[in-house]
């Protein structure tokens, strides 16, 4: 991590990931059978609207258990309400497995967001036990809460080497990608990751590199995000 303010040449551009992570878990009850579920957000219906979202369910467990040993969800249909908090939802539909759904959160997108922000927790996985802080799992040049896991790559990233490339007449641009979650525990949807992943290059990041091509600069991904982006 230290030498990567000198790897670099004059010239050449750094792209990164600026997508901020969402407090994607969230735990609830599931009405028709009275049971706990958990609900891992994995995917946007519509880009920006926080009211609908694909999601994988699991069962009894937090994190501390491994993912691929978490119990299965209840049996999940169509219209079965959930409390998850402060906030109402309901299962719009059962997509092509058990335990994945279209999901979507009752009430305004402001209720919607303030109620993920209460309620949510950053998703986790069994090799970190201590619960993880919003914060913990947001680069420094985080923006847009778009992201269900972080775009981890980034973390390498701090203001003083920004500062340093800047000196050095390296470039530095952003992108917007939706990281997407990096497992679910089932071998069937594993196999299917990453799902839909919704991302935006600003015209003046395309601009800056197409200035660093033009110039024999090189175009430096930071991270599989920014990658699928390019």
């Amino acid at each position: 991590r230290a030498a990567l303010a000198t790897l670099l040449a004059p010239g050449d551009l750094v792209v990164a990931n600026d997508a901020a992570t969402l407090p994607a878990s969230l735990r609830g009850w599931h009405h028709e059978s009275e049971s706990p579920i958990e609900l891992r957000l994995a995917g946007w219906v519509t880009p920006g609207d926080p009211t609908r979202f694909v999601a994988v369910a699991f069962g009894t467990g937090d994190h501390r258990i491994r993912t691929e040993d978490r119990p299965a969800p209840p049996p999940l249909s169509a219209g079965d309400p959930l409390a998850l908090g402060p906030l109402g939802a309901v299962i719009e539909r059962v997509l092509d497995h058990p335990r994945l759904i279209r999901l979507r959160v009752l009430g305004t997108r402001d209720d919607v967001l303030a109620g993920l922000a209460q309620h949510g927790r950053p998703i986790q996985y069994a090799h970190v036990p201590q619960p993880l802080a919003l914060w913990d799992v947001w680069t420094r040049i985080a923006a847009d809460p778009v992201a269900f896991e972080p775009p981890s790559a980034g973390f390498a990233l701090d203001w003083a080497l920004l500062a340093a490339w800047r000196r050095r007449g390296i470039g530095f641009a952003t992108l917007t990608h939706a990281a997407g979650i990096s497992s679910t525990g089932d071998p069937a949807l594993d196999r299917r990751l990453p799902f839909d992943e919704p991302y935006r290059i600003p015209e003046p990041t395309a601009a800056a590199i197409a200035r660093a091509k033009a110039a024999g600069g090189r175009v430096v991904a930071i991270g599989t995000t920014v990658v699928r982006a390019l």
